[in-house]
Order: C-alpha cells, then structure tokens, then sequence
C-alpha cells in the first residue's frame, strides 16, 4: 500500500503486529454508518463501495475503493461515528489498523505522517472534484470523464468497469438507465466499444471534448 511505502522497517513491523485481517464476502458490510470504529482500513485485494443511503433505499456510491488503496483515515483522529456504509462489491481481503497503533506511528515516523496528510489532502479534493461534477456537469459529461478516467494516457484505451453498471450509475450521481444510454450514445458516435463491462475508447479526443461540454464537443 503506497501510504506504507516509505514507513522504516521497525516501525511496519510494530504496526503489522496490531493489525488484523478480514476475509469479507463479496455483499457482505465491512462497516455501518453510525458506528464509532477506532481504526482505518486497507485493501489487500477485492473492491469495496462507501456510500450513503436515503431512507427510501436511494443510495449515492461516494468512492469505489480498491486493491492498495484505504478509507477511513480520518477516523482515527476523532471518536465522531463512521459517517459511511462500506460494503464489499466482491470477496475482499481487508487490513484493520487500530488507531492507537497508527497514532504510535504518526509520533515516531514522520514519512508516515507527511504521507497520511498527503493522503486526507487528495481526498479533499477528491470531494470539491466530485461537488462540482455534481453541480455542474451534465450527466453526458460526468459519464465521458469517469471513461476517460478508466484508461489514462499511455494505456492502450482497454479498460473494465470495475463494478456492475448499476454501482457505477449510482457512484455518477445517474440512474442506471441513462446510464446505459449514454453508453449506447457514445458508442453510436465511434467515441467508444462496449461489451458487457469491457470498454475500448476508440477516440479518446472526441471523448475530452465531451467531458469538457458542449463548447467543446
């Protein structure tokens, strides 16, 4: 995991020695909202969704959280509830790392706390990204961007959504049918191919001319 990576050896070794794994079912909840955890979670392998969920069952997938990646850091610094549901979208290896532990670690080693900060930083911004293509981008846009997004520059346009298009739907702030549509549309257009979840970007800059909006496109 990159926020481990330059942690000295020791000290890893103090923090593997707290930690602890769980092997989660793919469906099952890893945390629920409301819930005051005392820990931080790592992904050793498997995929899992942090949403919100409305009362009636309309649910908004915050962030898709993968291999190497964490969530929950800020957890640590405050006893305040989980304010998110994370549920494991397919059979995930999770690493609990309890807060003492990580607090013993941020006092000895400051590459891990230059490294945590670094960390809550890009999720912030993260956060005012995900706020502004809520507000103001179409859903076309939004749509072409997270395409964009699954294979960067320098790839060779290949890429696989990573959950079901109904995750993904709810992670974009759409329904699932415009969701497909705009797929359909998109595919209409030669910007991409689609097969099942398997998605080729056959012309990545007609693609950024429809992320950047109808100005551009």
């Amino acid at each position: 995991m990159p926020l481990f990576r330059h942690i000295a050896r020791p000290h890893l070794a103090e923090l593997a020695r707290h930690a602890r794994v769980q092997h989660v079912r793919r469906g099952a909840t890893i945390c629920r909202r409301g819930e005051v955890l005392n820990c931080f979670f790592g992904i050793a392998y498997g995929l899992v969704k942090l949403a919100l969920r409305a009362n009636g069952g309309e649910e908004k997938v915050l962030r898709l959280v993968g291999p190497a990646e964490t969530f929950g850091e800020a957890l640590v610094f405050s006893e305040r509830p989980n304010p998110l549901q994370a549920v494991a979208l397919a059979d995930t290896m999770v690493v609990v790392f309890p807060s003492q532990a990580v607090l013993s670690l941020l006092e000895h080693d400051p590459s891990f706390a230059r490294g945590l900060l670094g960390n809550l930083s890009d999720r912030m911004h993260d956060l005012v990204a995900e706020v502004e293509a809520s507000t103001l981008l179409s859903a076309r846009q939004r749509v072409a961007s997270y395409l964009e997004s699954l294979a960067p520059e320098g790839t060779n346009g290949r890429a696989r959504l990573p959950a079901t298009k109904t995750v993904i739907a709810a992670r974009l702030g759409v329904t699932k049918e415009t969701f497909s549509r705009l797929l359909r549309e998109m595919a209409n257009q030669g910007l991409i191919e689609v097969e099942k979840r398997e998605i080729v970007l056959r012309n990545r800059t007609g693609l950024a001319l429809v992320a950047q909006g109808p100005a551009h496109a």
